[in-house]
């Protein structure tokens, strides 16, 4: 993907292409289907567009000719969580967290890849870093947890962003990434060591919409710096409940960052109606418009025991 610059992304007008989330053809229904890792049709090898999201199951692979609406390839990791792609290459690499081994067992929580150049045959995955040797990777004493790994390619060096630690909130109620972590490589298979402390993003108190949590981190790399989405939680003084928002970031080393818009904020009710909990971003430029994905939780609703994940899409077009 060619990098353009920040100004395409900051002068942006963002708007919900449907009401209702993205159309999936399976077997079987999902009550969960969140964190969505994109490929579009320039970037795969077969000019399909390519969906990777986290289920109850792990990791399936779906595949669409417009983007719209989408078709089950198949289960890729069991037990994977919030995965993401990056491409070097001819090569893909799935990034993802894990908790869990092949026997179901709870494992420490560990970030892994596997590499592949069709998308449907996979390396057996690598460890890339554990959270039991991470500073941040719990909060408040909670389980240590790292979630929506990211990986790019920065100065000859690999840059591996995580979300460190959950902050848990009403009980039911699906929590976030209390801190932005950010480690460094030489190599793509690590060791990944921190770069500085490592957090990067925390908690604001006095911020109006990530006072609780900034939640999951997607970094866009831009010619003259870098752009990020953040899915940050937020206490609504107004309606006096905890909210989320979809936020536009700006940085020049992808490591202080600055507030530069909303993009979204959590429904009212409806699927989208609890919070807003991940997302995908890429530019598609023949049509000038910015593809964003985004994973969602609904309210819980009658005696449904659970509440629904689901996949919208939003766009971006320049003023």
């Amino acid at each position: 993907m060619r990098f353009v610059p920040l100004s395409l992304i900051k002068g942006c007008y963002w708007y919900s292409f449907n009401d209702e989330p993205i159309a999936t053809v399976s077997a079987y229904p999902y009550p969960k289907l969140s964190s969505p890792a994109l490929l579009l049709p320039d970037e795969s090898p077969d000019s399909l567009w390519h969906l990777f999201a986290e289920t109850l199951f792990g990791i399936e692979h779906f595949s669409s000719t417009s983007g719209l609406e989408w078709k089950r390839e198949s289960l890729v990791f069991m037990f994977g969580h919030t995965p993401s792609i990056y491409k070097e290459g001819s090569v893909y690499y799935l990034v993802y967290e894990t908790d869990r081994d092949r026997l179901m067992r709870k494992i420490p929580s560990a970030v892994m890849s596997a590499s592949s150049t069709d998308l449907s045959t996979w390396t057996d995955p690598a460890e890339m870093i554990n959270a039991q040797s991470v500073p941040y990777a719990s909060f408040r004493d909670g389980r240590e947890k790292l979630s929506h790994p990211q990986l790019i390619s920065i100065d000859g060096r690999y840059r591996l962003y995580t979300g460190g630690g959950i902050a848990d909130f009403a009980k039911g109620e699906k929590g976030s990434a209390a801190y932005s972590l950010s480690f460094e490589s030489r190599d793509i298979s690590g060791p990944y060591e921190a770069i500085g402390s490592p957090v990067i993003i925390t908690p604001e108190p006095d911020s109006a919409y990530s006072n609780i949590a900034p939640g999951a981190l997607r970094v866009i790399p831009c010619q003259d710096g870098f752009a990020a989405t953040l899915c940050s939680r937020f206490y609504d003084m107004s309606e006096r409940r905890i909210r989320s928002a979809m936020l536009l970031l700006e940085s020049e080393d992808g490591l202080a960052w600055n507030h530069a818009g909303v993009m979204q904020l959590s429904a009212e009710s409806g699927w989208a109606g609890e919070s807003i909990t991940a997302c995908d971003i890429k530019y598609k430029e023949n049509e000038e418009t910015w593809y964003c994905y985004y994973s969602a939780v609904g309210r819980k609703e009658g005696s449904y025991p659970f509440r629904k994940e689901s996949i919208g899409l939003l766009l971006g077009r320049r003023r």
